[in-house]
C-alpha cells in the first residue's frame, strides 16, 4: 500500500490545489471579460441546484468511504475495503441516475418559478451530466484519501482544470453570438468535459497502480456483518448528508432570496443578477483562495484522525489538531488582512470591476473563522463526532438565511448585507465546531506563538497601507503584487527571527523542503 504521510498528504493536496485554483482564476477572469457580471450571475444561478443534487446523490459516503477504508487498512482487512467500495458505488451510482432524471424532467418548473431568471434553462440542461461523474469520481477520491494516497486525486483535479479552462472558454465563446443564456449554457458544457476528463484519470490509476486486488491482506481479528457495515457507513454518512442537504438548500434559497429582496427595493432583475455574480462568482472567489490549504488539511485529517482513534493514539489525534490550528493561523491571517486592506484594488486588478471591492472588504476580516472551519470538521467527522458537526453548519445555514432576510432589503446594506450574512455564520459555526472539539480532546493553544503570528500580521498591514500611501498612480495590478510580495516577506522574516517559521520547519516539507530549506541559508540572519 503506498501510504503518505499526513504532511506529504496535505502538502500534494496544496500543489495541487494552488495549481487548479490558478488555472480555474484564469479561466473565471476570462469568463468574467467574456460575458459580464450579469452572465456571471446567471452562469452561478444553477449552481445551488447542483450542489443539492449532488448532496443527495453522493449521501456523505465519501467522507464515509475515506473513514471506514482507513480504519480497515489499520487491521488489513481487505475484504472490508472491498465491501465498503462496492456498496458506496452501487449506492451513488442508482441515486445519480434517479435524480438526474428527476432534475431533467422538472427542469422547465424549476427555471420558471424556482430560479428568478428563466434563462438559466439551458444551463441547466447542459449540467446534467455532470452528477454521474461527480458521483463516482467522489467514491474513488474518498478511496484514494483512506488509502492516505492523495496524488491520483490530486492529479486528477489538475486534468479536470486544464480540460475545463480550455472547453470552458471554447463553448462560452463559441455560443456568445446567441445570446448570454446559450453563453452560460456553453461554459458549463465546459465543466462537464472538465469533470470527465478527471474521471478518467483516476478510473486509470485505479486499475493500474491502486485496485484493491493490489493490497496486502491478513486475517481479520474481527469480521463485520453486512448490517454491522451498513451501520457504520451510515453513522458517517447521514450526518454529513443532512448537513450537505441543509447547506445545499441553503444554498439554492441564497440567490432566489437575495435577488427578490434585492428587486424589492426598485432594482431590475437583471441589476439584481449583476449584483449576485458580484458576490458570488468575484468576491467569493477572492475570499475562499486560502481554503486550497485548508480543504488540504480537512481531507488528510479524516483518514488520519480516523487511523489513530481505530489505533488509540489519543495524544496523535491532538497534535494533529494543534497543527491544522497552526497551518490555519500562518496563512489565514495574513490573508485575511491582504483581502481587506487591497479589496478594491484586488477587484480591479483580477476582475476590473472595483464595486466588488467594498463586498469583499466586509468578508475579509472574518476569513480565518472561514478557514478554520473544514479542518474542525475533518477532527470531529475523524473522531466519530460528524452529527455534532451537522448541528453547528445547521445552526449556522439557517441563520445565515435568517440574517440576509433581514438585512438585504434594508437600503442602508443590499447586497452588503449578504456579506455580513456571511461574517455572523463564519463565527457562529466556527465558534460552535471549536467548543464541539474541545470538549471532546481539550486544546493546546500556543498563546505567544498565536500572538507572534498576530503581531507579524500586524506588521504585514501597517507595511500595505504605508506602501499603497507611498504610490500614487500605481497600477492596481503593481500595487497588489508588489504590496503583497513585499508584506509577505515581511511577514516571513519576523516569523522567522521569532522561530515561529523556521529553515527547520520548512525544510520538513516534502521533496521540496529540503532543497528550499538550503537555498534559503544562503540569505543572512535566517535561522
Amino acid at each position: 500500500m503506498n501510504k503518505q504521510s499526513f504532511l506529504k498528504g496535505a502538502v500534494i493536496l496544496v500543489a495541487a490545489s494552488l495549481i487548479t485554483r490558478v488555472l480555474g482564476f484564469v479561466y473565471k477572469i476570462f469568463l468574467s471579460r467574456l460575458i459580464g457580471a450579469e452572465g456571471i450571475g446567471l452562469f452561478y444561478t444553477v449552481f445551488p441546484i447542483l450542489m443539492f443534487v449532488l448532496t443527495v446523490t453522493t449521501a456523505g459516503l465519501p467522507t464515509a468511504v475515506a473513514k471506514l477504508v482507513a480504519e480497515a487498512l489499520v487491521e488489513e482487512d481487505v475484504r472490508r475495503v472491498k465491501r465498503i467500495v462496492r456498496v458506496s458505488m452501487g449506492t451513488v451510482l442508482g441515486l445519480s441516475v434517479l435524480c438526474t432524471a428527476a432534475m431533467l424532467a422538472l427542469a422547465p418548473w424549476l427555471t420558471t418559478h424556482v430560479l428568478t431568471d428563466p434563462r438559466a434553462y439551458w444551463t441547466l440542461i447542459a449540467m446534467a451530466p455532470i452528477i454521474s461523474i461527480i458521483a463516482v469520481s467522489s467514491i474513488l477520491r474518498g478511496y484514494f484519501q483512506g488509502m492516505q494516497n492523495m496524488a491520483p486525486g490530486a492529479v486528477a483535479s489538475i486534468v479536470e482544470q486544464t480540460v475545463r479552462i480550455g472547453t470552458v472558454l471554447a463553448f462560452a465563446t463559441y455560443l456568445l453570438p446567441y445570446g448570454l443564456e446559450y453563453a452560460s449554457a456553453g461554459a458549463m458544457i465546459g465543466m462537464v468535459l472538465g469533470e470527465l476528463a478527471g474521471l478518467l484519470y483516476m478510473v486509470y490509476k485505479y486499475y493500474t497502480r491502486f485496485r484493491i486486488n493490489h493490497l496486502v491482506a491478513s486475517t481479520p481479528k474481527k469480521e463485520l456483518t453486512s448490517g454491522q457495515l451498513f451501520s457504520q457507513v451510515l453513522e458517517i454518512a447521514v450526518p454529513v448528508t443532512m448537513s450537505r442537504i441543509v447547506g445545499s438548500i441553503t444554498y439554492a434559497l441564497e440567490p432566489i432570496l437575495v435577488t427578490r429582496c434585492l428587486v424589492s427595493l426598485g432594482l431590475t432583475a437583471g441589476m439584481a443578477t449583476t449584483l449576485y455574480g458580484q458576490y458570488q462568482g468575484m468576491a467569493i472567489a477572492l475570499l475562499i483562495l486560502p481554503t486550497v490549504f485548508t480543504y488540504a488539511l480537512s481531507t488528510t485529517l479524516v483518514p488520519s484522525v480516523s487511523e489513530a482513534v481505530a489505533a488509540k493514539e489519543h495524544l496523535l489525534v491532538q497534535r494533529r489538531l494543534y497543527q491544522a490550528f497552526r497551518l490555519t493561523a500562518l496563512i489565514g491571517f495574513p490573508t485575511s488582512a491582504i483581502l481587506t486592506l487591497y479589496a478594491t484594488e484586488l477587484s480591479s486588478a483580477v476582475f476590473g470591476d472595483p464595486a466588488v471591492g467594498p463586498i469583499l472588504a466586509i468578508m475579509a476580516p472574518a476569513g480565518f473563522l472561514i478557514y478554520l472551519q473544514a479542518p474542525l470538521t475533518g477532527i470531529l467527522q475523524g473522531i466519530n463526532r460528524a452529527g455534532e458537526a451537522m448541528r453547528n453548519s445547521i445552526i449556522g445555514s439557517v441563520l445565515k438565511l435568517g440574517v440576509i432576510w433581514y438585512l438585504v432589503p434594508n437600503p442602508h446594506f443590499g447586497i452588503d448585507g449578504v456579506a455580513w450574512a456571511v461574517v455572523v455564520t463564519a463565527a457562529v459555526t466556527t465558534g460552535m465546531h471549536f467548543l464541539s472539539v474541545t470538549r471532546h480532546l481539550g486544546f493546546y493553544v500556543n498563546l505567544i506563538e498565536t500572538m507572534k503570528i498576530l503581531i507579524g500580521t500586524a506588521l504585514l498591514s501597517t507595511f500595505l497601507v504605508e506602501f499603497r500611501n507611498l504610490s500614487p498612480g500605481t497600477s492596481d495590478v503593481w500595487l497588489v503584487t508588489l504590496g503583497t510580495l513585499f508584506g509577505l516577506l515581511i511577514y516571513f522574516l519576523f516569523l522567522n527571527y521569532f522561530r515561529v517559521l523556521t529553515l527547520h520547519t520548512i525544510s520538513r516539507i516534502p521533496r521540496v523542503g529540503k532543497p528550499l530549506a538550503g537555498l534559503l541559508r544562503v540569505v543572512p540572519f535566517l535561522r
